[in-house]
């Protein structure tokens, strides 16, 4: 399963985190007496004992009274009792903490495809070949076409999506005319069947054919119109959702008449909207005839916040999808298939936002950490802050106003390995950090 539907996020809210050298009023170690009814732990994740008035000391719950109303659906005060048990904070600091069940982030995912005139052709074919495939149903078009109707039965019904393809040609004086708006414009997916779902598949052109007009590929107009789409998307429109782009292409930008269209300024277009507030974050696939583009792309999904663990610019590991290996038709369409599905699985499976505080008032983010345990009984791994996202580790979507916790690719990978995997956000502790 998708870690969005297994992995388990228990959100620790702290009342209180001192030094180890702090006492309980008696001369003993808070870390491994502290006096609550809650579940806390000290450093070895041993439970502290209960208070002996029958109080909270931590939240002020009254032993045997009821539990407390919840809060916007993420709290209720007798979760950590079957939640958090073993749960070791930071063997710096004590804490007395409580457990709040929180929730997985819907997505929105627009899909940019590129519909240059180059798609029309059959992805074995030579590159100096400049025909369209004689049987269509092997032209990169027709594949892409495919792989998206496997693609969109598979989106999450609390998901958002749309759909906008590059050039928005409609004769040949507009081969390197953008659409300044999705074709499909970002709506919820809905259940199966939705109207949505099919219009994303119903509002996909038609194969252009050696008669078609020559479009161009304007790549970096493609992807400025729809950052500033998202940019003018309000936040009650797409309500806690993560923004992401799925960019598919089959080469570098052809033309030359916009600046926007160099390979510098699609980086700094691409950078920018990681960095937004809120951020888009770009995933990039090159299919065959993109070989000259690779280091490009790869660039892209690195600047894009999406690129895994150890990738390089140069390969043989990129850090975008790349396709080019995958020249025939059905390898082709095999490979598309499965890395539009990983694209969801990232995406979809850890993009975590952060619930609000149960205890109100604002929160410190750098007293964050979060804590990943295997299904198989292993032993709790602590992930480390990472906004490069060089490895294993995490990072907030904003560092300057956080709302999302975003898992980093090869934590994520392992995790949506592991059915039983459980993710735990520790509130409370100096963050461990790279």
């Amino acid at each position: 399963m998708r870690c969005l539907y297994h992995a388990l996020l228990i959100v620790a809210l702290v009342a209180a985190c001192s030094s180890p050298s702090t006492s309980n009023g008696s001369g003993v170690n808070a870390g491994a007496d502290a006096k609550s009814d809650t579940k806390t732990s000290d450093a070895s994740g041993s439970d502290a004992a209960t208070a002996p008035d029958g109080t909270d000391d931590a939240v002020g719950l009254t032993d045997g009274a009821a539990d407390s109303a919840d809060i916007a659906g993420f709290f209720d005060d007798d979760v950590q009792d079957t939640v958090d048990t073993g749960v070791a904070f930071n063997p710096d600091a004590a804490c007395n903490a409580i457990a709040a069940q929180g929730k997985a982030s819907p997505v929105s995912l627009l899909f940019v495809l590129d519909y240059s005139w180059s798609m029309c052709m059959d992805p074995s074919a030579p590159l100096s070949q400049l025909n369209c495939a004689v049987d269509p149903t092997k032209a990169k078009w027709s594949i892409l076409v495919a792989a998206m109707k496997a693609a969109v039965p598979m989106l999450p019904d609390d998901s958002y999506s749309g759909m906008v393809y590059y050039p928005d040609v409609t004769d040949s004086n507009t081969v390197c005319k953008v659409a300044s708006a999705p074709h499909v414009p970002l709506a919820a997916t809905g259940p199966a069947g939705s109207p949505q779902r099919a219009q994303l598949i119903s509002a996909l052109p038609a194969l252009l054919t050696d008669n078609s007009p020559v479009a161009s590929t304007p790549t970096g107009d493609a992807l400025g119109a729809m950052y500033s789409y998202y940019a003018k998307t309000p936040e009650s429109d797409l309500p806690g959702a993560g923004r992401y782009v799925i960019l598919i292409t089959d080469g570098k930008p052809t033309c030359a008449s916009s600046a926007a269209n160099s390979a510098a300024n699609i980086l700094a277009a691409v950078k920018a909207a990681n960095a937004a507030s809120p951020p888009v974050h770009t995933f990039v696939v090159g299919v065959p005839g993109s070989e000259s583009a690779r280091t490009t792309l790869s660039q892209a999904a690195k600047a894009g916040g999406t690129a895994p663990a150890n990738c390089s610019d140069t390969g043989p590991n990129y850090c975008h999808f790349d396709m080019t290996a995958y020249p025939t038709p059905a390898d082709l369409a095999t490979h598309l298939a499965a890395a539009l599905g990983a694209i969801q699985g990232q995406a979809i499976g850890c993009d975590y936002k952060i619930p609000p505080n149960p205890k109100g008032g604002s929160t410190d983010y750098t007293y964050v950490n979060v804590r990943y345990t295997p299904g198989n009984g292993g032993a709790p791994q602590d992930l480390i802050y990472d906004p490069t996202c060089a490895g294993a580790g995490w990072y907030f979507d904003d560092a300057a106003n956080p709302q999302h916790i975003l898992i980093c690719a090869a934590s994520c990978t392992t995790m949506k390995a592991d059915a039983s995997a459980k993710l735990d956000v520790l509130f409370g502790c100096p963050r461990q950090e790279k």
